[in-house]
């Protein structure tokens, strides 16, 4: 497994985070729900954290995609296609790509988006917001992931 597109995966993992909850995307409105949290407490302990976390979530993206490549059959392959690369066509983009964002895609509609809606389910009403902002930064990360992956591997 080669360890150069993983690492650069999980800097791109954790650059897509940092931005979307940065004051220029959605930080303000995230502090305004959730309340602002004191992250300078152990700062480098998080990071540390936050960067062994992206690795293996890279690792893991990594495994799915080359494992989706090997995979997909002719109607699996129309399937995802049509749900998962409507904003991509096969004609301009390389094929290891187009499998890589399917991956991302179906990685995030089939994980992340029911595990953020159960929770977004039972709690208050902000937590919606919250659904949206923390499902749209997950998509974004894996996007960015895959794009990595299909670039370096």
């Amino acid at each position: 497994m080669p360890l150069n597109p993983i690492i650069a995966a999980a800097v791109a993992d954790m650059a897509v985070g940092m931005f979307w909850y940065s004051d220029y995307a959605f930080g303000p409105l995230w502090k305004k729900i959730h309340g602002k949290p004191n992250i300078e407490k152990d700062l480098y302990q998080r990071v540390a954290i936050q960067a062994v976390s992206s690795v293996v979530f890279a690792t893991a993206v990594y495994i799915a995609i080359m494992t989706f490549q090997k995979t997909q059959g002719a109607y699996s392959q129309e399937m995802f296609t049509k749900y998962f690369s409507w904003f991509l066509t096969e004609k301009t983009v390389n094929t290891e790509l187009m499998s890589s964002m399917k991956a991302a895609g179906f990685i995030w509609l089939g994980l992340f988006v029911p595990s953020y809606l159960s929770c977004a389910a039972w709690t208050s009403a902000p937590a919606w917001t919250k659904f949206a902002i923390k499902s749209g930064c997950k998509l974004a990360q894996l996007l960015a992931i895959a794009a990595i992956l299909a670039s370096l591997a």
